[in-house]
């Protein structure tokens, strides 16, 4: 039999590819129903479907609940690629509870990681037994057989205290648990604190918020900014880092099934990016640029819409000068989801590693030392009360980030969700710029998504 992996873009100008690889493996049990047992293991009468009946998986369990009580005394080896040296802190303080289980930790570049896991999983040669995917391609991978079901390793309990975005983030489209997102990346305006004392006479978090209550706000706060500073100062960046503040809280632009739908939201800020875009308060300073970083650790651009994992900060000139004020509507930016491979000989080993990440201990560790929000709600909650940040000037940034995990909506990603994002984020701020209406600027978007994805039903 064939095992097929959900298509996977190699690149903008490549084709899907279907993985196959021939062998005695079992094919994915639909959804609801337990995995089918390998060839030679005994039969067993069937149950209900849901439970799992193979002797195989039983011993699992088993394995998982014997090896939680004494995790020093346990012995192994896994291999786990990903594409970030993040991934260290993981494997090092891992190693601190399980001393004598042995972590083939290999980190390869961003550009490269995709295809060199999709190749590995083409080939079923040499796959590692654990490997992370990127939030911005997690959901082409997440439907295939070669990836595990993780309740094997009882995950709905392990994440039952993970914020509900966190937990749909993880699912495929069946909402099978087939990876684990360890943290949040809420995005929320920075700001340093002098620079919005002098401009907006105030560098309250709360005070912020309430005074940045919607795009009109903003706009007319950042065109008060730019008069009073002699043009010297702006408010907002530029229009890309319009969507990222409301792109979860408007219907999904392509559905699970491949259907797309434009909702008047997505219109409506089109044209409030046109408004942006003629005002004083936009600085079209390039995210994630030189200029744009510099005019913001010098105080001449006020805001930065960035996820809680920022590289951009100076300081060693701005310590105790940053602080992060929730947005007028809430939404993440980036995600890591771990997977074991599905006929990995390694599952429990690598198990007991995801059962440590989830964990309360690991959550609050990577928040503690490696400055990372928790994914679990319980967390954030127990450690925000008089959670104090001494490089964001004693604010209490926990706080700010959980009322913005609060408020983000639950939607299960698909394989279109973040490409779609992006795609029309590209056209609205290209479309606004060449001076074009929103009619030709959905079309726009319309095109690429037909060239990216020629299944999707565009109505």
């Amino acid at each position: 039999m064939k095992k097929k992996l959900i298509s996977i873009l190699l690149s903008a100008a490549m084709v899907s590819a279907v993985l196959g690889g021939c062998g005695s493996k079992p094919e994915a049990a639909p959804a609801g129903e337990p995995a089918a047992a390998e060839e030679n293991a005994p039969e067993e009468e069937a149950a209900p479907a849901g439970e799992t009946t193979t002797a195989e998986e039983n011993a699992e369990k088993e394995t998982v609940e014997e090896t939680t009580e004494d995790p020093a005394g346990i012995t192994g080896e896994f291999t786990y690629w990903t594409y970030t040296d993040s991934a260290n802190n993981l494997v090092n303080e891992f190693n601190k509870v399980y001393p004598n289980v042995t972590v083939d930790l290999q980190v390869f570049g961003g550009d490269e990681y995709k295809t060199k896991i999709l190749t590995a999983l083409q080939s079923g040669t040499d796959v590692p037994d654990v490997f992370d995917l990127e939030e911005g391609y997690m959901y082409e991978f997440l439907d295939s057989d070669m990836i595990s079901d993780l309740s094997y390793i009882n995950i709905e309990e392990l994440t039952k205290d993970f914020y509900d975005f966190q937990v749909a983030q993880m699912k495929d489209t069946t909402g099978t648990f087939k990876c684990l997102n360890f943290q949040s990346s809420p995005v929320a305006l920075w700001y340093l604190k002098d620079a919005c004392e002098e401009w907006l006479g105030t560098s309250d978090p709360a005070d912020i918020s309430a005074m940045l209550s919607d795009w009109d706000a903003i706009i007319a706060k950042g065109e008060e900014v730019f008069e009073a500073s002699g043009g010297t100062v702006q408010l907002w960046p530029n229009l890309d880092e319009m969507p990222k503040v409301v792109a979860f809280s408007y219907d999904p632009l392509i559905s699970p099934d491949g259907k797309m739908t434009i909702s008047e939201d997505w219109t409506n800020l089109i044209d409030s990016m046109r408004t942006m875009y003629d005002s004083k308060a936009d600085a079209e300073l390039g995210s994630w640029g030189s200029e744009w970083a510099a005019a913001w650790n010098d105080g001449k651009l006020l805001f930065r819409v960035m996820p809680s994992w920022d590289f951009f900060t100076d300081w060693e000139a701005n310590k105790g000068n940053v602080g992060v004020a929730a947005p007028f509507k809430s939404s993440y930016e980036g995600a890591t989801g771990i997977c074991v491979y599905n006929d990995s000989e390694k599952k429990d080993v690598a198990g007991e590693f995801l059962k440590f990440v989830a964990s309360d201990e690991f959550q609050k560790i990577n928040l503690e030392s490696y400055n990372q929000i928790p994914a679990s709600k319980k967390v954030c909650d127990e450690m925000s009360e008089g959670f104090s940040a001494e490089d964001f000037g004693g604010q209490n940034i926990l706080a700010t980030y959980s009322e913005i995990c609060d408020n983000i909506v639950d939607i299960t990603p698909n394989k279109y969700t973040r490409p779609a994002i992006t795609a029309f984020q590209k056209a609205a701020a290209n479309g606004v710029k060449a001076g074009e209406d929103n009619d030709s600027i959905v079309e726009e978007f319309k095109s690429v998504i037909k060239d990216k994805y020629p299944e999707v039903v565009i109505e």
